[in-house]
């Protein structure tokens, strides 16, 4: 086995475990996934990828993390072919991935710090783990679709776990906020709920900007 082979099964074995937030021992069977997907000639990014929207399509569902590669063999291919239509004509544009996605790892870090809760700790562990787990060397458009839907994700779940006389206070602001006769409810107040989350939270919006913008 070459190093780079060898390097390609820890990237996505470290991947798998940042995303799962414990350790985890993949299976002969997981193995032999990332085996067909090294001679199939399957880049890391596509891997790295299909693992992180399945994770968070399971989380959006408040469904436990997968346990095996085999949940994950249909996002990697979707994500391959994506990936490879992305990059043919693809422009140049004015950004250092690795450096805007470091970035936000460290602001999510020290919103995790400062979460008033476990529970809300442990979304922005769940974030940040994303986070680390995307790609830095493919093209900034599909990072950004795995940011807004991160983004969305975290804080849908930040939500549903914050403090119920918290939720209260946050509704109650809003309310008084709004226009005189206009009533702020349904899909209105979950949006402007999930915008006073983040504020709440100190966590700032997932999302790439050029240099200089």
């Amino acid at each position: 086995m070459s190093q780079e082979e060898l390097a390609y099964y820890r990237a996505v074995e470290d991947a798998f475990c940042r995303l799962r937030g414990t350790p985890f021992l993949f299976s002969p069977k997981d193995f032999a996934y990332l085996r067909r997907w090294w001679q199939q000639g399957i880049p890391l990014a596509a891997v790295l990828l299909g693992l992180g929207e399945v994770f968070a399509r399971r989380r959006e569902r408040g469904q436990d993390p997968v346990s095996s590669l085999a949940y994950c063999r249909h996002a990697v291919a979707r994500q391959a072919k994506r990936l490879a239509q992305a990059q043919v004509g693809a422009e140049a544009v004015a950004l250092d991935l690795g450096q805007a996605l470091d970035a936000l790892v460290a602001a999510v870090r020290e919103a995790e710090a400062a979460a008033p809760s476990p529970p809300l700790r442990e979304v922005l562990a769940r974030c940040r783990a994303s986070l680390e787990t995307l790609p830095r060397d493919v093209p900034a458009a599909l990072v950004a679709e795995n940011l807004a839907q991160v983004e969305e994700q975290t804080l849908t779940q930040a939500l549903h776990v914050l403090p119920p006389e918290e939720r209260g206070r946050l509704e109650e602001a809003l309310r008084a906020q709004a226009p005189p006769g206009e009533a702020l409810s349904g899909r209105a107040l979950e949006v402007a709920l999930l915008r006073a989350v983040r504020e709440y939270l100190g966590l700032p919006r997932l999302e790439l900007a050029a240099d200089g913008a």
